[in-house]
């Protein structure tokens, strides 16, 4: 039961990074960033995308620690059923231990909404996965979650706060 929950909370996190999209378009509001130089939504929603799709590439090598790199120093990532993953040596330890279990064969998410304010963004969507347990069937699942993205000096976006859950109810 732990390990099916843990394998489901996961799937979120592979969620969270995936390529493609086909949300419908999204507002262009321009906001100051503490750089002082204005940001569109449309041009963070286009970074979030391009990390997602390193974080995804990095989840299907089983490169735990690569997968942690798309996250600040003090982010916190909360799984179901598990305890919060606080910081970056947390959260790649969380992805070592979730892909001893599993291999990700195939997934995709869809960004359906970001919201911008300054130097965060928030950035909601729904999953959908396959994922090889190292010994048992394939699950599918699908999910929705909300990731927050903090701007960074370098002028990238990195992910300070991150959270999913599944369409699939809980085994009792």
């Amino acid at each position: 039961m732990r390990k099916a929950v843990f394998v489901l909370v996961a799937l979120f996190l592979a969620a969270v990074c995936s390529a493609q999209t086909a949300a419908p378009p999204v507002k262009q509001v321009k906001t100051a960033t503490a750089a002082g130089k204005a940001t569109n939504v449309a041009s963070v929603k286009k970074a979030i995308e391009t990390a997602n799709a390193t974080f995804l590439a990095a989840l299907k090598k089983g490169d735990a620690t690569a997968c942690a790199s798309g996250y600040t120093e003090d982010a916190v990532v909360m799984m179901p059923g598990e305890p919060a993953w606080k910081g970056r040596e947390a959260i790649a330890n969380g992805f070592k231990a979730f892909l001893a279990q599993v291999t990700i064969t195939d997934g995709g998410l869809m960004t359906t909404d970001v919201m911008l304010a300054g130097d965060l963004a928030v950035e909601t969507g729904t999953y959908e996965w396959t994922i090889q347990p190292k010994s048992g069937p394939a699950v599918k699942d699908t999910g929705k979650y909300l990731t927050a993205w903090k701007h960074q000096a370098d002028g990238g976006w990195r992910i300070i706060r991150d959270i999913s859950n599944s369409d699939i109810p809980p085994k009792m």
